[in-house]
Protein backbone atom coordinates (compact mmCIF):
# COMPACT_ATOMS: atom_id res chain seq x y z
CA UNK A 1 0.00 0.00 0.00
CA UNK A 2 1.64 3.49 -0.92
CA UNK A 3 0.79 6.97 0.43
CA UNK A 4 -1.60 7.75 -1.78
CA UNK A 5 -3.91 4.55 -0.79
CA UNK A 6 -4.00 5.59 2.84
CA UNK A 7 -7.38 7.44 3.60
CA UNK A 8 -6.31 10.78 5.77
CA UNK A 9 -9.50 11.56 8.18
CA UNK A 10 -9.64 14.89 10.39
CA UNK A 11 -11.22 14.67 13.67
CA UNK A 12 -13.95 17.56 14.57
CA UNK A 13 -15.71 17.19 17.96
CA UNK A 14 -15.46 19.25 21.82
CA UNK A 15 -15.08 16.80 23.37
CA UNK A 16 -11.18 15.80 23.81
CA UNK A 17 -12.16 12.00 24.78
CA UNK A 18 -14.54 11.64 21.96
CA UNK A 19 -11.85 12.77 19.90
CA UNK A 20 -9.35 10.29 21.40
CA UNK A 21 -11.64 7.34 21.31
CA UNK A 22 -12.45 7.91 17.89
CA UNK A 23 -8.77 8.30 16.94
CA UNK A 24 -8.22 4.82 19.16
CA UNK A 25 -10.43 3.35 16.44
CA UNK A 26 -8.38 3.38 13.24
CA UNK A 27 -4.82 3.21 15.27
CA UNK A 28 -5.15 -0.40 13.94
CA UNK A 29 -6.09 0.20 10.17
CA UNK A 30 -3.69 0.15 8.29
CA UNK A 31 -5.37 1.93 4.97
CA UNK A 32 -6.75 4.94 7.43
CA UNK A 33 -4.76 7.70 9.36
CA UNK A 34 -5.91 10.80 11.67
CA UNK A 35 -3.75 13.93 10.60
CA UNK A 36 -5.53 15.98 12.87
CA UNK A 37 -8.39 16.60 15.03
CA UNK A 38 -9.83 20.26 16.52
CA UNK A 39 -12.09 21.33 18.90
CA UNK A 40 -14.95 23.51 16.94
CA UNK A 41 -16.30 24.26 13.96
CA UNK A 42 -14.67 27.76 13.36
CA UNK A 43 -11.56 25.38 13.32
CA UNK A 44 -12.28 23.52 10.16
CA UNK A 45 -11.35 25.50 7.17
CA UNK A 46 -7.83 26.03 8.29
CA UNK A 47 -7.19 22.40 9.32
CA UNK A 48 -8.62 21.44 6.05
CA UNK A 49 -6.20 23.69 4.23
CA UNK A 50 -3.25 22.59 6.19
CA UNK A 51 -3.80 18.55 6.20
CA UNK A 52 -5.82 17.65 3.19
CA UNK A 53 -7.87 15.01 4.80
CA UNK A 54 -9.77 12.73 1.89
CA UNK A 55 -12.81 12.40 5.04
CA UNK A 56 -13.89 14.46 8.17
CA UNK A 57 -15.47 13.07 11.03
CA UNK A 58 -17.51 16.38 11.86
CA UNK A 59 -19.26 16.64 14.90
CA UNK A 60 -22.84 18.33 14.84
CA UNK A 61 -23.18 20.34 18.26
CA UNK A 62 -20.12 22.42 19.09
CA UNK A 63 -20.23 25.35 21.27
CA UNK A 64 -18.80 28.14 18.27
CA UNK A 65 -19.29 26.70 15.00
CA UNK A 66 -21.65 23.70 14.54
CA UNK A 67 -20.97 20.99 12.53
CA UNK A 68 -24.08 21.58 9.93
CA UNK A 69 -22.15 25.40 9.46
CA UNK A 70 -18.92 24.08 8.88
CA UNK A 71 -20.48 21.63 6.86
CA UNK A 72 -21.81 23.87 4.60
CA UNK A 73 -18.81 25.77 4.69
CA UNK A 74 -16.68 23.01 3.29
CA UNK A 75 -19.25 22.16 0.68
CA UNK A 76 -18.35 25.52 -0.76
CA UNK A 77 -14.40 24.56 -1.62
CA UNK A 78 -13.53 23.47 -5.13
CA UNK A 79 -12.77 19.94 -4.03
CA UNK A 80 -14.00 19.52 -0.40
CA UNK A 81 -13.52 16.59 1.60
CA UNK A 82 -15.82 14.07 2.35
CA UNK A 83 -17.86 14.62 5.52
CA UNK A 84 -18.96 11.99 8.49
CA UNK A 85 -21.59 13.47 10.61
CA UNK A 86 -21.30 12.36 14.11
CA UNK A 87 -23.80 12.52 16.23
CA UNK A 88 -24.69 11.44 19.83
CA UNK A 89 -27.96 11.44 19.35
CA UNK A 90 -30.73 9.38 17.51
CA UNK A 91 -31.02 10.68 13.76
CA UNK A 92 -32.97 14.04 13.96
CA UNK A 93 -33.50 16.82 12.35
CA UNK A 94 -29.86 18.28 12.23
CA UNK A 95 -28.70 15.33 11.14
CA UNK A 96 -31.13 15.94 8.18
CA UNK A 97 -30.11 19.45 7.46
CA UNK A 98 -26.51 17.89 7.38
CA UNK A 99 -26.85 15.65 4.99
CA UNK A 100 -28.89 17.81 2.74
CA UNK A 101 -25.76 20.18 3.19
CA UNK A 102 -23.68 17.65 2.27
CA UNK A 103 -22.72 15.20 4.34
CA UNK A 104 -22.17 11.75 2.83
CA UNK A 105 -22.71 10.04 5.91
CA UNK A 106 -23.70 9.85 9.14
CA UNK A 107 -22.33 8.15 12.39
CA UNK A 108 -23.66 7.17 15.93
CA UNK A 109 -20.31 8.11 18.61
CA UNK A 110 -21.81 4.58 20.20
CA UNK A 111 -21.55 2.64 16.72
CA UNK A 112 -18.78 -0.12 16.56
CA UNK A 113 -14.97 0.24 15.53
CA UNK A 114 -15.72 -1.52 11.48
CA UNK A 115 -19.00 0.32 11.24
CA UNK A 116 -16.48 3.70 11.55
CA UNK A 117 -13.78 2.42 9.33
CA UNK A 118 -16.69 0.90 6.69
CA UNK A 119 -18.00 4.61 6.60
CA UNK A 120 -14.60 6.34 6.32
CA UNK A 121 -13.62 3.57 3.35
CA UNK A 122 -17.08 4.00 1.82
CA UNK A 123 -17.23 7.73 1.59
CA UNK A 124 -13.45 8.36 0.69
CA UNK A 125 -14.37 5.61 -2.53
CA UNK A 126 -16.90 8.16 -3.52
CA UNK A 127 -19.91 6.53 -1.90
CA UNK A 128 -22.95 8.27 -0.14
CA UNK A 129 -23.38 5.71 2.70
CA UNK A 130 -26.38 5.26 4.42
CA UNK A 131 -28.20 1.79 6.07
CA UNK A 132 -31.53 0.87 5.35
CA UNK A 133 -32.60 1.57 9.32
CA UNK A 134 -30.63 5.21 9.32
CA UNK A 135 -32.58 6.17 5.89
CA UNK A 136 -35.83 4.88 7.36
CA UNK A 137 -34.93 7.04 10.13
CA UNK A 138 -34.50 9.73 8.11
CA UNK A 139 -37.63 9.86 6.25
CA UNK A 140 -39.44 9.41 8.99
CA UNK A 141 -38.06 12.07 10.81
CA UNK A 142 -38.05 14.89 8.29
CA UNK A 143 -41.06 17.86 8.67
CA UNK A 144 -43.47 17.63 6.04
CA UNK A 145 -43.20 21.29 3.94
CA UNK A 146 -45.04 24.25 5.16
CA UNK A 147 -48.25 24.56 3.19
CA UNK A 148 -47.08 27.52 1.55
CA UNK A 149 -44.19 25.82 -0.20
CA UNK A 150 -45.96 22.11 -0.47
CA UNK A 151 -47.10 23.01 -3.99
CA UNK A 152 -44.05 23.93 -5.48
CA UNK A 153 -43.58 21.71 -7.73
CA UNK A 154 -40.80 19.07 -7.70
CA UNK A 155 -39.29 17.34 -11.18
CA UNK A 156 -40.55 13.97 -10.42
CA UNK A 157 -42.47 14.36 -13.88
CA UNK A 158 -39.51 13.98 -15.57
CA UNK A 159 -39.18 10.04 -14.10
CA UNK A 160 -39.76 7.21 -16.29
CA UNK A 161 -42.01 5.14 -15.05
CA UNK A 162 -39.40 2.67 -13.57
CA UNK A 163 -37.04 5.45 -12.16
CA UNK A 164 -40.33 6.04 -10.15
CA UNK A 165 -40.87 2.49 -9.05
CA UNK A 166 -36.94 2.39 -7.98
CA UNK A 167 -37.25 6.02 -5.93
CA UNK A 168 -40.16 4.50 -4.32
CA UNK A 169 -38.37 1.46 -3.48
CA UNK A 170 -35.13 3.14 -2.70
CA UNK A 171 -36.75 5.87 -0.19
CA UNK A 172 -38.32 2.51 1.62
CA UNK A 173 -34.67 2.18 2.50
CA UNK A 174 -34.31 -0.57 0.11
CA UNK A 175 -30.61 -1.75 -0.54
CA UNK A 176 -29.70 -1.81 -4.32
CA UNK A 177 -29.86 -5.94 -3.94
CA UNK A 178 -33.30 -5.47 -2.57
CA UNK A 179 -34.59 -3.34 -5.42
CA UNK A 180 -33.36 -6.00 -8.06
CA UNK A 181 -35.03 -8.45 -6.78
CA UNK A 182 -38.38 -6.52 -5.92
CA UNK A 183 -38.41 -4.94 -9.59
CA UNK A 184 -36.89 -8.02 -11.19
CA UNK A 185 -33.86 -5.82 -12.87
CA UNK A 186 -30.14 -6.72 -12.19
CA UNK A 187 -27.79 -4.41 -9.61
CA UNK A 188 -25.96 -3.04 -12.46
CA UNK A 189 -29.25 -1.58 -14.32
CA UNK A 190 -30.57 -0.50 -11.02
CA UNK A 191 -27.29 1.62 -10.15
CA UNK A 192 -28.38 2.85 -13.55
CA UNK A 193 -31.85 3.69 -12.80
CA UNK A 194 -30.58 5.65 -9.14
CA UNK A 195 -27.86 7.30 -11.39
CA UNK A 196 -30.59 9.10 -13.69
CA UNK A 197 -32.70 9.72 -11.11
CA UNK A 198 -30.55 11.64 -9.37
CA UNK A 199 -29.80 13.84 -12.81
CA UNK A 200 -33.01 14.22 -13.07
CA UNK A 201 -34.19 15.17 -9.62
CA UNK A 202 -30.51 17.56 -8.53
CA UNK A 203 -30.02 15.19 -5.90
CA UNK A 204 -26.57 13.94 -4.35
CA UNK A 205 -27.47 11.31 -2.55
CA UNK A 206 -30.05 8.45 -1.45
CA UNK A 207 -31.21 10.68 2.05
CA UNK A 208 -31.65 13.60 -1.21
CA UNK A 209 -33.66 11.59 -2.86
CA UNK A 210 -35.67 9.90 -0.45
CA UNK A 211 -36.45 13.07 0.75
CA UNK A 212 -37.12 14.55 -2.31
CA UNK A 213 -39.62 11.84 -2.99
CA UNK A 214 -41.57 12.17 0.47
CA UNK A 215 -41.68 15.89 0.04
CA UNK A 216 -43.75 15.53 -3.64
CA UNK A 217 -45.51 12.77 -1.88
CA UNK A 218 -44.61 9.53 -3.96
CA UNK A 219 -43.99 8.07 -0.93
CA UNK A 220 -45.81 8.14 3.02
Amino acid sequence: MTTADVITVLIVDDDPFVRRGVADIFAAATDITVVAGVDDGDQVPAAVATHRPRVVLMDLKMRRVGGLEATRQLMTLPDPPRVIAMTAMDVDDLVIQAVTAGAHSFLSKDEAPETFHQSVRAVAAGNSLFSQDSLRRIVAGASPPPPATAAVPVNVGALSERERDVLQALASGASNADIATALFLSETTVKTHISSVFTKLGTRNRVEAALTAFRAGIVS
